[in-house]
């Protein structure tokens, strides 16, 4: 069994049978201890720029979809597409929020100046990919709040390879309600 069939197995396992229940009596600071929410924001993590939307099924338990179509380095455009299931671990003693997640998407990368030296081309490669990380989320008002994590993430660059990179991603979305 693949690593990653094991972390999609892993997910699922965490993910409550009823996704529609609230743990009001888990959150001790009351976030988001009404009824699911949706938020929207904006994300950097590894060069690219995009945007997102989170859906809270309860105050543990948030999947979230990204689009990042904005690559920040001329040379290297490396975008992705993809969405992540976060486990968030509430607490009254600090006014963050860490929590862990699992993601999987699709990566676009092109090299603008390939050196001929190293074999390298131009040509924009699509790779399947997943990451596993841990973060922060700290709530600057009501509907505003502030993430960073750190994520080990994986892509099939090539049929029988695998590009593995350490990424540091921050957002800042805005919560209905």
């Amino acid at each position: 069994m693949t690593a990653l069939a094991k972390a999609i197995m892993l997910a699922c396992a965490l993910v409550p049978s009823n996704p529609t229940t609230t743990l009001a009596s888990s959150d001790p600071r009351g976030i988001n201890s009404e009824a699911p929410k949706n938020s929207f924001g904006i994300r950097y993590s590894y060069s690219s720029l995009g945007i997102t939307w989170r859906h809270e099924f309860t105050t543990l338990n948030h999947f979230e979809a990204f689009i990042q179509p904005i690559s920040t380095d001329p040379v290297k455009e490396f975008n992705f597409y993809g969405g992540r299931y976060i486990h968030n671990f509430p607490q009254s003693e600090f006014p963050f929020t860490p929590y862990v997640f699992l993601g999987v998407g699709m990566s676009t990368y092109q090299n603008n100046m390939p050196n001929p030296l190293l074999k390298e081309n131009n040509k924009l490669n699509k790779c399947f990919g997943y990451a596993l990380g841990q973060g922060v989320e700290t709530k600057i008002s009501d509907h505003l709040s502030l993430s960073g994590d750190v994520a080990i993430t994986r892509l099939n660059d090539e049929p029988d390879q695998m590009l593995g990179i350490i990424r540091m991603g921050v957002g800042m979305h805005y919560t209905l309600k």
